[in-house]
This record gives C-alpha cells, sequence and structure tokens, in this order.
C-alpha cells in the first residue's frame, strides 16, 4: 500500500505501536519492500502506546517513544508526514480516527488495519473524522487495511 503512494518526507508516528513492531519490521532485511523500509528507517520514528510496560520493550527498537492516548495524542496539529495504527483503533473509533487525522501533515497518510468485525464501524467514521480512502479493505491477515488522507 505504501509503497504505491509514498507519504511526503516527515516523521512517522506508530499509534498503539505496542512493543514497536514496525520499527522491527523496518531493520529486518528479510522482509520485502527494501527500498520502502530503507527511505523510512532514515525519518524520525515515534511509538505511542497507553501501556508502559510495552514501551519498554519498544525502546531497544525506537529510543523516541511515548506514553498517551490515541484519543489524545500528545503531539501538534499536521506533524507527521505518516501514522500507522496497526489493530490500536478498538470499540468507537470516530475519536481515534479524528486525532489521527489531525497529526497528519498537509499530504500525509494515515495506514490504519481493523479487525474484520471493526471495518463497518471504521468505514462508518472515516468521513466525520475528514478522512478519505485512498485504498481500503485490503486483507491484512485477519485484519483489513485502509490507506486513508485527510480531507
Amino acid at each position: 500500500m505504501l509503497v504505491a503512494c509514498a507519504p511526503p518526507a516527515g516523521d512517522v508516528l506508530d499509534a498503539g505501536g505496542g512493543t514497536a513492531l514496525f520499527a522491527e519490521w523496518l531493520d529486518d532485511p528479510s522482509e520485502p519492500f527494501a527500498e520502502l523500509r530503507a527511505a523510512l528507517r532514515q525519518r524520525r520514528l515515534v511509538v505511542l502506546d497507553a501501556s508502559v510496560g510495552m514501551l519498554r520493550f519498544a525502546r531497544p527498537r525506537a529510543p523516541l517513544c511515548l506514553a498517551g492516548d490515541l484519543t489524545l495524542p500528545p503531539f501538534r496539529e499536521r506533524r507527521f508526514a505518516l501514522v500507522l495504527s496497526f489493530t490500536s483503533i478498538l470499540g468507537e473509533p470516530f475519536p481515534a480516527l479524528r486525532s489521527l487525522a489531525a497529526l497528519l501533515a498537509p499530504g500525509g497518510t494515515l495506514l490504519a488495519t481493523f479487525l474484520a468485525d471493526d471495518v463497518a464501524a471504521a468505514k462508518a467514521a472515516f468521513p466525520a473524522a475528514a478522512l478519505q480512502p485512498v485504498t481500503g479493505g485490503v486483507e491484512a491477515g485477519q485484519d483489513r487495511a485502509f490507506l486513508l488522507r485527510r480531507r
């Protein structure tokens, strides 16, 4: 998804990043998309998670880790070129989607995955959160992945 629609230059937020598995993916030479991974490794990666315990495991992979809530992220608006949320938006999606959309820099993208059972609620929340799907509903294991831009 990101290969075809690369985000502009700028920082990356792994929202609900837990133990920073995204950072591990970036550094794993056996993973596909070597050029994309290399380009993203040049950017500052910030991991945000509500669990301090998870962030302890994240710190060796991503030195910039912050504890916080997706619905009230501790960042200024339009701060990130790319925001990732891998199955981190659970329950009512609108508050988190609205907050994450506000963090997108002009031309920035939000890559979010949702459990299959949560897809309908997420899709219904996209317009109210001022998000426009670029691609959507792509199978990602048991999840569905959406690439979104701020309207």
